[in-house]
């Protein structure tokens, strides 16, 4: 399996170039490109991971930016739409990209927060939750006070 990585400015970018196995296996091979992931971080880090991002999307043609996002055990409601609607509307506002072309998805829960940003091509499947690392929503409890949330830049 030959993989590449480069290391951005703001993470890890991973390209698996191997036509037999692809990951994740939900995407067909070519279609694999998990441009970055992160927990919760600051409003400024998230910023500069789409900075990077945008400038990426620049320079290749008919590709879609996908958040997928997962809630943590310890969230306010609506948590991953609200963060989702942030990353989509910044990038369009500040970075002038097509709304079209940035799609997002709740992905359920995990443990703690995390948002994973792919960047593939046009009309190919778009990965799906990751559904062994995710927990029961039975076991969210979700903050009374979400105030601080609300008050973030969204």
């Amino acid at each position: 399996m030959k993989i590449i990585l480069f290391f951005t400015l703001t993470g890890l970018l991973v390209i698996s170039a191997n036509d037999q196995e692809c990951w994740p296996p939900q995407l067909p091979c070519g279609a694999n490109l998990r441009f970055a992931e992160h927990g919760d971080i600051s409003w400024g880090d998230e910023r500069a991971r789409l900075d990077v991002l945008a400038i990426h999307f620049r320079k290749s043609s008919n590709q879609v930016i996908y958040f997928l996002i997962y809630a943590g055990l310890h969230s306010c409601k609506h948590e991953a739409r609200l963060r989702a609607l942030r990353a989509r509307k910044y990038l369009v506002q500040h970075h002038k990209l097509p709304q079209a072309s940035i799609v997002w998805k709740d992905g359920g829960f995990k443990p703690d927060f995390s948002m994973e940003i792919w960047l593939l091509p046009s009309g190919k499947p778009l990965p799906e939750p990751s559904s062994f690392l995710t927990v029961d929503p039975s076991q969210v409890r979700f903050s009374k006070n979400c105030k601080e949330l609300k008050q973030r830049q969204w």
